[in-house]
C-alpha cells in the first residue's frame, strides 16, 4: 500500500485534488473575506473550520512542493549516476585488461629470467670447466681446502 503512496499518479492525483480544493476555499475566502489567521473570533463555526482546513491544505501544499522539489533533486542525481556509471565501467573493464595484460607480461619476464639463469649456470660451469684445462698437454688438478688437508 505505501508503493502505491509513493507512485507517480497517485502524487498528480493528490496534487489535482488539493489546487481543487484550494481553489474552491480560495473562492469560498472571496466570498466571506477572512483573514488568513489561527486566531479568527468563532463567530461561525463553518467559517473557522474552513479556515483551519485551508491552513492545514497550505501545509500539506508546502509539503507536497516540497517533496516534489526533492523528487526533482534526486532524478538529477539519479540521471548524473546513470551517465557515469558506464563510463565507470568501462575504466574498470579496461583496468582489468591492463592487469591481465600486466600479468601475463610479468610471466614472459619471469620465464626468460629463469631461461637466462639455466644459462648463466651453464656458463658458469663451462668456465669453471675451462680453469682446469692445460692447453700444455698436462692436466692440472685443483684441490679445494688444501691447507685445511694438510
Amino acid at each position: 500500500m505505501t508503493e502505491h503512496y509513493l507512485t507517480e499518479k497517485h502524487q498528480h492525483s493528490i496534487l489535482k485534488v488539493v489546487r481543487r480544493m484550494s481553489s474552491q476555499l480560495n473562492d469560498t475566502q472571496m466570498d466571506i473575506d477572512l483573514p488568513r489567521t489561527t486566531a479568527v473570533e468563532a463567530s461561525n463555526p463553518v467559517t473557522v473550520q474552513l479556515q483551519e482546513l485551508y491552513e492545514m491544505l497550505h501545509i500539506l501544499t508546502d509539503g507536497i512542493e516540497t517533496l516534489n522539489k526533492d523528487q526533482e533533486h534526486l532524478m538529477n542525481e539519479l540521471l548524473q549516476l546513470q551517465i557515469t556509471h558506464p563510463v565507470l565501467a568501462e575504466q574498470l573493464s579496461n583496468i582489468k585488461l591492463s592487469v591481465e595484460e600486466t600479468n601475463v607480461f610479468l610471466q614472459g619476464v619471469k620465464h626468460n629470467q629463469d631461461i637466462l639463469n639455466q644459462d648463466l649456470a651453464s656458463l658458469q660451469e663451462k668456465i669453471n670447466d675451462l680453469k682446469y684445462v692445460s692447453y700444455d698437454g698436462t692436466f692440472v688438478w685443483k684441490i679445494t681446502n688444501f691447507q685445511e688437508k694438510l
